[in-house]
């Protein structure tokens, strides 16, 4: 089960994005997630994950935006910069986290300088 600790441990070992695309570890998906979702690799090096509606802006990913693969018991795991899309290995249900930033400091108190 992929739990919130996960989630911020898999944010914080993919912080940056590996220094050549050859880092990634892509044999994840052929292996694990091309069956249910028919997962490419466009010739301008775009990642495609068909099972994603078009219109949403995870169907289509450049490979230099991806930050890490790594797969789980039953999801494979692509993770970016403010986002992790988890793929089901056993059909082609998709998940998709959205990293939620806390304001810094600074822009905290600012807020309460200008709305009080």
């Amino acid at each position: 089960m992929i739990t919130q600790k996960v989630i911020d441990a898999l944010y914080k070992k993919y912080r940056r994005r590996p220094s050549s695309i050859d880092a990634l570890d892509i044999s994840l998906l052929f292996d694990y997630a091309a069956e249910h979702h028919n997962v490419q690799i466009n010739p301008d090096g775009h990642l495609v994950i068909e099972s994603i509606d078009p219109r949403s802006p995870f169907h289509s990913i450049p490979l230099a935006n991806i930050h890490g693969i790594t797969q789980f018991e039953d999801t494979v795991a692509i993770v970016l910069h403010s986002s992790i899309i988890f793929l089901n290995k056993a059909d082609d249900g998709v998940n998709v986290h959205l990293r939620h930033h806390r304001p810094s400091l600074w822009q905290r108190l600012r807020w309460r300088f200008y709305h009080t």
